[in-house]
């Protein structure tokens, strides 16, 4: 009987290590995105298309930010004025959209209207 208690007791005691290291781990090594990046992603419209020549709008949010593609790029959003929010974000300072994104926690619609906002 004390072989079952002692083997279930080390078991307890192993997981709580592991996923207090992982927890740790995740915390410490944990990858930041650009928030520019994930503004942009929010003002697209988020269909995943390609026909900008990119895989997706993440990719195209990437390529907008380093500067390989114009506010133009996105066939399916000119339509809907993404070109004309892309060129107001990319005249707003990084202070100003790390604040957007502070103030939205993430949230795309409330990107989208922080941006409209401005």
């Amino acid at each position: 009987m004390s072989t079952i208690v002692n083997s279930l007791l080390l078991l307890g005691i192993l997981g709580f290590v592991a996923g207090a290291f992982l927890a740790f781990a995740s915390k410490k090594f944990a990858v930041k995105e650009d928030s520019r990046t994930e503004i942009i992603r929010a003002v697209l419209p988020g269909i995943d298309c390609g026909s900008c020549g990119f895989p997706g709008c993440a990719g195209f949010a990437k390529a907008f930010v380093k500067g390989e593609i114009g506010k133009d790029g996105c066939v399916p959003g000119k339509n809907a004025g993404v070109p004309e929010l892309l060129e107001k974000i990319s005249k707003m300072s990084n202070d100003e959209l790390n604040e957007i994104y502070e103030k939205s926690n993430a949230d795309e619609k409330e990107i989208k209207d922080l941006l409209l906002a401005k």
